[in-house]
């Protein structure tokens, strides 16, 4: 394994080729590469006798390698279209043939439901299926219900490619079998992200120009066909603990055998800054039924580490934990005072003080009800970026963070640079650091 630091600093945090399989079933636009998860275990000396634990583990990136080298593995994941995808990637049970007989089925369903509504393709289909089971034909096209529709940004998808997908759902959700049904959910979500969608990413979310149609069956069964040929090639060893919940509140969500239990932790918050990362899945997290309303995505964004004026609400509390911290009350003093010294006046900008102290109160819960759970000389690595997003005030994160967890009885091993990256605003290079820590 060649060691990161070698890499170019574009490269470090771009998933690898060799990487691809399972990772690239559906990915999380602001995740980590698994080079880096391999080089903290490697690091660290983990082996087939320990348990890595990842409290943000998105779509799976730490327990998909992890399971790639015969790790233990448990994962926790507020986002629950990412915690889904984590599921659905850490499965080591998956009968490539069976898939395969089910994809035939979805494609024949899918061109027996497009000819029943005369709806064309944009070219001919070349795949050639024979399956054992009844093709079905959904003969009710249904449209999303008003409550979803105000949940998707607009424009994030039109209205013939939404149809297509509508279809494509329907006769998923016709598997009875719920491990199957879900693989193949999960190849509907990177198919709405990829080609049936209007969403262009980095750095921040948003739409591409609109698409009239789409051509969906080679597309789709090449993303299913991808899948499967990685569950034919690639072997995960033991199991993963896919876990969704708030990994500010650890001691309500991992069981109680796990305590003194978890040898490393390997992970990446988010960041202190202006990303709202529902919106990054919210396209698939609406057309897969994860939200169905607005009160359902505000529910989802109460359980998130508060990093964007999108979510702080006003009931919030977190900011008690760090009043004592000089180094973080300073921070949201000089940011406060920039707004009031630039005449900002918006709601969004008004939240950007209560943002940094709900951070990295939040953070402070983290740390503290993540501790019990810890063996002794559990080594932690924590992948976080310093920002400007806020009136370009820099907030140097992995020290900070440092700092709550030393006050928590954690040691602070080092804090080492990962790679540089341009911030949104000011276009200058800031630290992406690895906050390295040790609970004794």
């Amino acid at each position: 394994m060649a060691n990161t630091q070698t890499l170019a600093n574009t490269e470090r945090n771009r998933i690898q080729s060799n990487d691809l399989a399972i990772h690239n079933w559906y990915q999380f636009v602001l995740g980590y590469p698994p080079h880096l998860v391999r080089e903290y275990a490697e690091r660290f000396g983990v082996t087939e006798d320990d348990v890595i634990f990842d409290p943000f583990c998105g779509t799976g990136t730490t327990p998909v390698e992890a399971l790639k080298n015969g790790i233990p593995c448990y994962g926790l994941e507020a986002n629950p279209v990412a915690a889904f995808a984590s599921r659905v990637k850490t499965y080591t049970d998956y009968e490539p043939e069976m898939l395969r007989e089910y994809l035939a089925y979805i494609h024949s369903s899918m061109r027996a439901s497009y000819r029943y509504h005369g709806i064309a393709e944009l070219q001919e289909d070349l795949f050639a299926y024979k399956t054992k089971l009844m093709p079905v034909i959904i003969n009710n096209l249904t449209d999303l219900p008003d409550q979803q529709k105000e949940v998707i940004p607009k424009g994030f998808i039109s209205p013939k490619p939404l149809q297509k997908v509508l279809i494509i759902r329907e006769i998923i959700r016709r598997i009875e079998n719920e491990t199957i049904r879900n693989f193949f959910l999960l190849a509907l979500a990177t198919f709405i992200v990829k080609d049936a969608g209007n969403v262009r990413f980095g750095p921040e979310v948003g739409r591409t120009k609109p698409k009239s149609d789409i051509e969906s069956l080679t597309a789709f069964t090449n993303i299913a066909e991808g899948m499967i040929g990685d569950v034919q090639r690639t072997k995960l060893i033991g199991q993963a603990h896919i876990i969704y919940g708030d990994a500010r509140q650890l001691d309500r969500y991992l069981p109680q055998n796990l305590r003194s239990g978890i040898n490393a932790v390997i992970t990446s918050p988010p960041y202190p800054n202006e990303k709202d990362y529902t919106r990054s899945t919210r396209l698939e997290s609406v057309l897969l039924d994860f939200i169905r309303n607005k009160r359902e995505l505000r529910n989802i964004k109460e359980t998130l580490l508060r990093s964007n004026s999108r979510n702080v609400f006003a009931s919030d509390t977190d900011d008690r934990y760090v009043r004592r911290f000089s180094s973080i009350t300073s921070i949201a003093e000089e940011i406060e005072q920039k707004r009031l010294d630039l005449n900002k006046t918006s709601g969004f900008e008004k939240h950007y003080k209560k943002i940094v102290l709900h951070y990295f109160g939040g953070m402070y819960r983290h740390f503290k009800t993540l501790k019990p759970f810890l063996a002794e000389n559990c080594k932690l690595a924590y992948v976080v970026g310093d920002q400007m997003s806020f009136f370009r005030v820099h907030i140097r994160t992995a020290e900070l963070l440092a700092e709550i967890a030393e006050s928590l009885g954690y040691k602070i091993n080092s804090i080492v640079l990962w790679r540089t990256r341009a911030a949104t605003a000011t276009k200058m290079q800031i630290d992406e650091n690895v906050l390295i820590l040790e609970n004794k």
